[in-house]
């Protein structure tokens, strides 16, 4: 599978958020080739502010591989992900991070943030690959009919 594959299921992660009444955030996290974790908000509909799609695909991910440490991993995000996603996925140690809407492509929905992942990433001291814009344009059409 290729990049776009994985981002592909994440939008599919996505969707199933959008259709439970949440914000429209999936994430899938591949080892080898092999899906060892996927998940979508439920924040909303949970009332649980940790329940970000990336968080529960990490936790997913830890609990297959028995382990904390993901850093032969790579996570895919349909979105950018905020502070609390990013410093989860740096803890994990994953290094490669494929995105693809960031949050100034939001920028008319959600806050604008001075700090991107990238710089969040060298705060932090991990060298990081991050990959931007991977079927941007399906993401995106996720919000389509989102008011703020």
């Amino acid at each position: 599978m290729i990049h776009e594959d994985y981002m592909k299921l994440a939008i599919e992660e996505a969707t199933l958020a959008k259709i439970a009444g949440d914000w429209p955030f999936g994430a899938v996290v591949v080892k080898d080739g092999v899906i060892v974790g996927k998940g979508h908000a439920t924040d909303k509909t949970t009332g649980d502010v940790t329940d970000h799609a990336e968080i529960a695909a990490l936790r997913i991910a830890c609990k297959e591989l028995k382990t904390n440490n993901l850093q032969n991993c790579v996570i895919y995000c349909t979105n950018e992900p905020c502070l609390m996603c990013a410093a989860s996925i740096f803890q994990a140690h994953i290094i490669n991070i494929v995105i693809g809407a960031s949050r100034d492509d939001l920028s008319h929905l959600l806050r604008v943030r001075k700090l991107r992942i990238e710089d969040l990433a060298e705060d932090s001291g991990n060298l990081i690959s991050i990959k931007r814009g991977i079927l941007k344009e399906k993401v995106l059409e996720l919000f389509s009919d989102i008011k703020k």
